[in-house]
């Protein structure tokens, strides 16, 4: 076989190599329900926790929810939370994304931006809300709720700064509040997979 043949049949087999390897990511990807080829490995998490209001209560009492990691933590200079909660005179609370506490986060001594956090207030009770919607979440705006009044956080976590999908859902109603100790009653369930949208229970599939 002379050079110029050689060549030539090797041109085709790349072609044949790089075309099988597009179908097979193509199929791949089409097999899965969601956008990214991204396989979830982590259950969805329900838990019941009582916060406190920001104001009216001491700076080391819980008045934050990481809907990354479901704990609830201090309202510090290191924006450990997503969401803070307060109470109003009227009794409902008061949902706030974590940007409206402060644009500027500080870990170890260095600055970055806070994570942008999205709240959707949808129709329809906590337990039929199985999967976070696809739009309609008012970014960095907070949200006022009666209890019995579901939300939905969406955030842009820093828990998937190294995956291709960089958000994280959750959903929390508020059960009751105590305005005399200024607690606030809730329960949530969280999808700890990154651009993974569903609620309900076990490993999601979207």
């Amino acid at each position: 076989m002379s050079i110029g043949n050689s060549l030539s049949a090797m041109k085709k087999r790349a072609r044949l190599v790089v075309l099988g390897g597009v179908f097979l990511g193509v199929a791949g990807t089409s097999g899965c329900d969601d956008p990214f080829g991204l396989n979830a490995t982590i259950e969805t998490r329900r838990d019941t926790l009582v916060a406190y209001a920001m104001t009216g209560t001491p700076s080391s009492f819980v008045s934050g929810f990481n809907a990354a990691t479901g704990a609830l933590v201090k309202i510090g200079p290191d924006i450990g939370f997503d969401v803070a909660f307060d109470l109003q005179t009227d009794g409902k609370v008061r949902v706030i994304p974590a940007r409206l506490i402060s644009q500027v986060k500080q870990s170890f001594g260095i600055a970055s931006p806070t994570q942008q956090v999205g709240l959707l207030t949808p129709t329809g009770t906590f337990e039929s809300i199985n999967r976070a919607p696809q739009s309609g979440f008012k970014r960095d705006t907070a949200a006022v709720v009666t209890p019995g009044q579901t939300v939905v956080v969406e955030v842009a976590s820093d828990a998937c700064q190294f995956s291709l999908a960089s958000i994280l859902y959750a959903k929390l109603v508020v059960d009751s509040v105590n305005t005399s100790s200024r607690q606030i009653y809730f329960r949530t369930v969280r999808n700890p997979n990154c651009g993974f949208r569903s609620f309900l229970p076990g490993v999601p599939k979207n």
